[in-house]
């Protein structure tokens, strides 16, 4: 199975509050390992200024966004990046609310593929209330690189989807794939 573990950073929480992407991407996991010469890592112009809660947890400013391509360009070489890949994102229904929302907008449709909740697979693995993505990575005992910004937080979720596989069975993983 090819995956691709990605990530987005935005200007706020929701999409239909008119939230926009700062930033995508993806990490590609090919038999169990990581390539870690096969990513996608873009930022994006929103198109508006970023607010400061968010530069001050992500770093992204108004400043680092300037000049950065627009939400059309990114989304249709990510749609192509990801292209026959099942996604693997921790709290799919985030990420996937602004793929589908921008994808739509900018005439790509929805995103088409087939994904894994990581946060489904910490609920089936340790049973707790509790499962984002900093108390998954100590569970784990992963240390992140670049928490809050999307590449940093899609090959920490890379690790974690491949460290909870282990653990539960690869052969288990595929029960958690959603379309």
């Amino acid at each position: 199975m090819d995956f691709v573990v990605l990530d987005t950073e935005t200007t706020g929480l929701d999409v239909n509050r008119g939230a926009r992407l700062l930033e995508i991407a993806g990490v590609r996991v090919r038999n169990w390992h990581i390539v870690e010469d096969d990513v996608f890592d873009n930022l994006i112009d929103p198109g508006c200024m970023v607010p400061l809660t968010i530069t001050s947890l992500t770093g992204i400013s108004d400043f680092t966004v300037k000049d950065m391509p627009p939400v059309e360009k990114v989304l249709r070489d990510f749609f192509r990046f990801v292209e026959g890949s099942i996604l693997v994102i921790h709290n799919a229904p985030f990420d996937l609310s602004f793929l589908n929302h921008f994808g739509e907008r900018c005439g790509l449709g929805r995103i088409p593929n087939s994904y894994i909740d990581t946060i489904e697979m910490s609920r089936s693995l340790f049973r707790r209330d509790r499962n984002n993505l900093d108390i998954l990575l100590a569970r784990l005992g992963i240390v992140a690189d670049s928490r809050h910004r999307a590449l940093g937080d899609a090959m920490a979720t890379a690790r974690a989807f491949l460290a909870m596989s282990e653990k539960m069975g690869k052969e288990s993983v595929t029960r958690f794939i959603r379309k």
